[in-house]
């Protein structure tokens, strides 16, 4: 017994060393030099190693164990153990392999870009949790400037502009093309997304023709992997709050600041608006919401939750022949102020259907809705200006449904119009679908034939409300009705219905032998576009709970149209590679657009492109270079048009009906000619030019690029004035030039140092707008903003300020001023030295373009736990300040008040305040001039997101394939000289806007096997 005990002993030892082998070997790369610090896992375990520094490493595992090799800059290997005791393991780098990259009708190997081309994966755009794919787009990509004007529930998507603006009044926003179809980037959920791609020079938009003159982006949604299936989960909460809200001053103070301006306007020191006695009851009683009033506005304002959720299901599902992905969300988001919201659903489906073994059928269909809720008695912009700009001292809420008339003549109350004013309900429903049959006949051919359309049907239903005003009854204390505001009731419903059909063909040839790869395509592609819309409104509805048009008693009124588009392009592009070391590629495109004259020949054009690259890492003499890894210069030429205009129909004469005329003793109805026409207009030309360096070093772990541009646009659209007598809008002409000029640098490091993985990168662009030509036109003046050859387009214009005047000597001694000024005004200069200041003086005084726009982005990884930290800023930028932002006691269309920085004004004990002497008027001290020109540079601390993962034992008994729950915040800190209370990155600072939000963030990501 004894006997068979040991033997059994002896063989479960034995089993035990046969099962726990240790595994020795040695990582090298390509060229068989040894890689230091290899992460060595057990696949399914934490159980680890690292090589050395000769690259070895030894590890215990099991004969049915699969070893996993990752080293940052490689591709991930992974070698079944099965029974080799010594495995040798070669990794390729990553950054020269086959990475694909999606590029205008087709792919290629990241390796053998010959243009300017920024691609990023799903995982690089759901770092942030934000409401609009736009905003992804922030500081990733070099040369692409983007920023929000707003954070406006369901209007808060970022502008974008690629290298430049590239027009006056034409459109300069990039074309966005969604799995081949035009789109928006707003219509998306960050988690469809596989890839998105950024086309920056004339070499990889010129295929577009027509519309790629302003840079493409390319955006690739998920599809299925067919490898059965697979569930996941991701979800966000988020409390929104604003980033900035200027501070004002409290009752007390506007009312002893209001008697300060007048008596410097009126030159007698005791002259008051508000009495002294007054003043001093509000100092020494508290505020009784009856005779005495200390209202925030901004605090009663600004009172809805300001939550954010996201929900979003996706399912991968099939097998090789037939695969699906499936993604839902739905986003909530509600505003700053009561009445305001946004929700929307998007539903998509892929489907990829393998038909035979040549012959595959894939699809997209998807159903976007988004609905926004706002009040009806005024924009949100205009409330929060009001919020801003009205003073403590009127009255706001007496109790519920009883509003106070703000201490306004007009009773206008903006509490009472974001709570009781009715609301405005814009829905707007988009449905599309897509059907591509792809054909490979024989071997190097590829045959493609595409169908989509899509409809969307935005409906707006308004109703303006009338709410009660209410005023203090102070001796019977209570309060006594007075009215409705706005006196009359309105309903307008707008309705449009919009499709747009797309044809696309295309074939590739590709030839490879003797190191030679070359690639034909061509493609047919036709494009129309139709619009519907009508409206109807009606007023003096006797019940506000039922809201028909039919019910409405007076000024009923409709009105309806439409317009049509159509394009046609044949493209094509030809690629050659010798030995993946000279490459050459070709590309143009013969486009055909309805908005220009058929009978003057002005609707077709060619836009060609050249580029041509060196990978001369390839070469002998660097071949074996143990620091450079890769090394390829580039080169790119090209032309591209702008055919976006306002008018569909710019070279034609167009009427609107609607104008009245009187005849025989009768009112008629009838059309007029309201715009001035050019038949020969046709499109910008944009001509590019492109040099670029890719590099890579020490194995691929740090990575540069380089680019330098220039962007010539000519036949510039835009309107020359003509004399108003003529009653008409100047027609658009082709008239004009400019050229923006730029440089881009990228640079990535990536390392592992022991269980910590990092990599860091940095972002540097700056371009320089500048007007080369007006023939004919001096200049473009807007007033503020001024067009002029050999300057920024659209600069700021004006007097330049500079100080203020101390003393009435100083006034004597001065050149005469276009106004009489006093101690404590602005003081401008005698440009010219003529002896006076007038409009020959004025100059350029600075402009809103940003310059040195920069980026750093780190990631950290360090066992199961995660961190990613995003800093974004712009070097050099300015902002007018204007209206009720930025002059004391300024509004147009209420009683204005003062911010708190406005305390900071002149006298004669204070030369050199921030703001001139007080008056109840800015006048004369607002004149356009670089006093209100302010630094608005910024760096900013756009996000942090930390995150834990589920440990993978954890993960396998709960049935989970991945688990991380993570928290996140958006725009956290900003540092800038701008000014105070408002937001540098939102151009418009007059205090008409809606705040950007900062947010706090808590999410899940789950996926299940």
């Amino acid at each position: 017994m004894k006997r068979y005990s040991l033997l059994v002993a002896l063989l479960l030892c034995y089993g035990a060393l046969m099962a726990q082998n240790t595994v020795r070997g040695r990582v090298s790369d390509d060229k068989g030099e040894p890689l230091v610090g290899v992460n060595i896992t057990i696949k399914g375990t934490t159980q680890g190693a690292f090589t050395d520094g000769e690259g070895l490493f030894s590890i215990p595992a099991a004969p049915d164990a699969v070893l996993v090799a990752s080293y940052i800059g490689f591709e991930t290997v992974e070698i079944p153990v099965g029974n080799q005791s010594n495995i040798e393991i070669t990794l390729s780098g990553a950054e020269v392999l086959d990475e694909v990259v999606v590029v205008g009708f087709g792919t290629q190997k990241k390796a053998t870009l010959t243009g300017s081309v920024n691609q990023f994966k799903t995982e690089e755009l759901t770092r942030r949790q934000v409401p609009s794919v736009s905003q992804l787009l922030q500081g990733i990509a070099p040369g692409v400037s983007v920023w929000q004007s707003s954070g406006k529930p369901g209007a808060d998507g970022a502008n974008i502009r690629i290298r430049g603006t590239g027009s006056i009044f034409s459109g300069t926003g990039p074309l966005v093309i969604v799995d081949g179809i035009v789109s928006s980037l707003d219509y998306l959920d960050p988690n469809s997304i596989e890839s998105m791609t950024v086309l920056k020079d004339a070499a990889s938009t010129s295929i577009y023709g027509v519309r790629g003159a302003n840079g493409v982006i390319l955006v690739k949604t998920k599809r299925g992997a067919g490898k059965g299936v697979k569930i996941t989960y991701n979800n966000f909460f988020t409390q929104q709050e604003a980033t900035n809200i200027p501070e004002k001053v409290s009752a007390v103070e506007h009312m002893e600041l209001s008697n300060i301006a007048q008596q410097n306007n009126t030159g007698n020191p005791n002259a008051v608006v508000f009495p002294l006695a007054l003043i001093d009851r509000y100092k020494t009683s508290p505020a009784d919401n009856l005779e005495i009033f200390n209202n925030d506005w901004v605090g009663l304002l600004l009172t809805n939750s300001g939550l954010m959720q996201n929900h979003n299901v996706t399912l991968d599902a099939g097998s090789e022949k037939a695969r699906l992905f499936t993604s839902v969300s739905y986003l909530d988001q509600q505003g700053l102020i009561q009445n305001n919201s946004f929700r929307r659903l998007d539903i998509r489906m892929n489907p990829d259907i393998q038909i035979s073994k040549n012959l595959n059928l894939t699809g997209t269909f998807f159903f976007n809705q988004g609905t926004r809720i706002e009040p009806a008695g005024a924009s949100p912009e205009f409330i929060i200006r009001q919020a801003i700009g009205l003073p403590a001292t009127g009255p706001a809420k007496f109790g519920d449904g009883q509003y106070g008339d703000a201490g306004q003549s007009n009773r206008r109350n903006p509490l009472g119009q974001a709570e009781a004013s009715g609301i405005t309900t814009t829905i707007a429903p988009s449905i599309m679908g897509q059907a591509q049959l792809n054909y490979r006949p024989i071997k190097g051919v590829e045959l493609s034939a595409a169908y989509a359309r899509e409809q969307w049907t935005p409906n707006t239903k308004r109703f303006q409300k009338n709410f009660d005003i209410y005023v203090p009854n102070v001796a019977n204390k209570t309060y006594d009705f007075s009215g409705r505001y706005p006196g009359t009731n309105a309903l307008s419903e707008t309705y449009s219905f919009n499709y747009r059909n797309t044809f696309l063909a295309q074939g590739s040839y590709q030839y490879t032998k003797n190191g030679n790869d070359a690639k034909l395509m061509l493609g047919y592609q036709t494009e129309e576009f139709s619009n519907r819309s009508l409206g109807a409104s009606r007023s003096d509805f006797v019940n506000e709970d039922l809201d028909y048009l039919s019910l409405g008693g007076a000024n009923r009124d409709n009105s309806g149209g439409g317009t049509e588009t159509a394009l046609i392009g044949y493209f094509g592009r030809l690629n050659y590679a010798f030995k993946d070391k000279y490459l050459l590629e070709v590309n143009g495109r013969y486009d055909g657009s309805s908005r220009f004259s058929q009978e003057l020949d002005k609707q077709w054009a060619f836009f060609p492109s050249a580029s041509a690259a060196w990978v001369f890492s390839q070469e002998g003499f660097l071949k074996d270079n143990a620091i450079l890894e890769f090394g390829k210069i580039r080169g790119s030429w090209g032309t591209l048009g702008n055919q976006t205009l306002p008018d569909n129909y710019p070279f034609a004469a167009t009427y609107t009906s609607g104008t009245n005329y009187y005849f025989n003793n009768i009112t008629n109805s009838g059309f007029s000619l309201t715009e001035a026409v050019n038949p020969g207009i046709t499109w910008e030309n944009s001509t590019q030019k492109n040099i670029g360096l890719d590099l890579a070093f020490l194995k691929g772990r740090l990575n540069v690029t380089a680019d330098y541009y220039i962007k010539e646009i000519s036949d510039l659209l835009f309107r020359k004035p003509i004399p108003a007598y003529t009653g008409l809008s100047p027609a658009y002409l082709n008239l004009g030039s400019m050229e923006n000029r730029g440089w881009e640098l990228a640079i990535t490091f990536r390392n592992r140092v022991g269980k910590l993985k990092y990599d860091i990168t940095g972002l540097l662009a700056d371009v320089q707008n500048k007007v080369t030509s007006l023939p004919g036109v001096p200049n473009l003046d807007e007033g503020l903003l001024r067009s002029e050859v050999g300057q920024p387009l659209r600069s700021y214009y004006g007097y330049k300020a500079v100080g203020y005047f101390q003393t009435v000597e100083e006034i004597a001694a001065a050149p005469t001023h276009f106004f009489t000024p006093k101690p404590g005004d602005i003081r401008y200069e005698d440009l010219n030295g003529d002896g006076k200041v007038n409009t020959d003086d004025r100059t350029f005084i600075g402009n809103s373009f940003p310059r040195y726009e920069y980026s750093f982005n780190l990631n950290l990884e360090y066992g199961i736990f995660d961190l990613n930290a995003f800093i974004q800023g712009v070097g050099q930028k300015e902002n007018y300040i204007s209206g009720t932002g930025a002059w004391p006691f300024f509004a147009a269309d209420f009683i204005p008040s003062l911010l708190a920085v406005h305390k900071d004004y002149w006298t004669p004990s204070n030369p050199n305040a921030a703001f001139p002497r007080l008056l109840p008027a800015i006048g004369v001290n607002g004149t356009n001039s670089s006093f209100w020109v302010k630094n608005s540079a910024y760096i900013r601390l756009k996000n942090v997101n930390l995150g834990v993962r589920l440990p993978e034992k954890l993960a396998d008994k709960l049935g989970v394939q991945r688990a991380r729950l993570y928290v996140s915040g958006q725009n956290l800190f900003t540092q800038t000289e701008f000014w105070e209370g408002f937001d540098p990155e939102i151009n418009n600072n007059t205090a008409e806007f809606y705040p950007l939000m900062k947010t706090y963030t808590i999410g899940l990501n789950v996926s299940f096997k």
